[in-house]
């Protein structure tokens, strides 16, 4: 029930509350990059998102990423990159070669396309560098094509798909 006075004609004055920020407005703290709900967004990754969480790479990125001064960058093949594999190659690799496989697509360091220009290879991923078994990528860089060298595979750099100086997501082709 509201109820309303006036004198005279003047409306009535509503009290004057304090300022407070309530809770429920207050903007939510930023947490740190999600790499699943960056791909999820983008679409087109869903051999790489059930990779990453069936692994546990994802939560552990996460984890990682909590803190503000570690840095990563994801090479992120999309669904057709996976199409030129032989038919179940994903399925015959043991729980510890999908890590490997994942770590091998993730730099310990945050790299813009311009910083590819200047790196010193070979560069070390999660899943290692240059010692007998690990896996180093050889980067080159001309204006904004980024190609990467496995020894096995070449790939290039087709995409930007998230930036935030602690992450870059970028998308490769094979």
């Amino acid at each position: 029930l509201f109820h309303c006075t006036t004198t005279l004609g003047q409306p009535a004055q509503a009290p004057t509350l304090p300022a407070v920020a309530s809770p429920a407005n207050a903007p939510a703290p930023p947490g740190p990059p999600d790499v699943v709900k960056i791909l999820q967004k983008v679409g087109g990754f869903t051999i790489l998102i059930r990779l990453l969480k069936s692994t546990g790479v994802a939560d552990q990125l996460k984890g990682q990423l909590n803190d503000s001064s570690i840095r990563f960058t994801l090479f992120a093949p999309n669904d057709n990159s996976f199409s030129n594999l032989k038919a179940g190659t994903l399925n015959s690799l043991n729980n510890e070669e999908k890590v490997r496989l994942v770590q091998f697509h993730i730099l310990p360091t945050y790299y813009t396309l311009q910083n590819f220009q200047t790196v010193s290879n070979p560069l070390r991923t999660q899943a290692g560098d240059n010692k007998p078994g690990d896996y180093p990528l050889n980067v080159t860089s001309m204006g904004n094509q980024v190609n990467i060298s496995t020894g096995l595979v070449n790939a290039t750099v087709s995409g930007t798909l998230y930036s935030n100086f602690q992450l870059a997501i970028y998308q490769v082709d094979k």
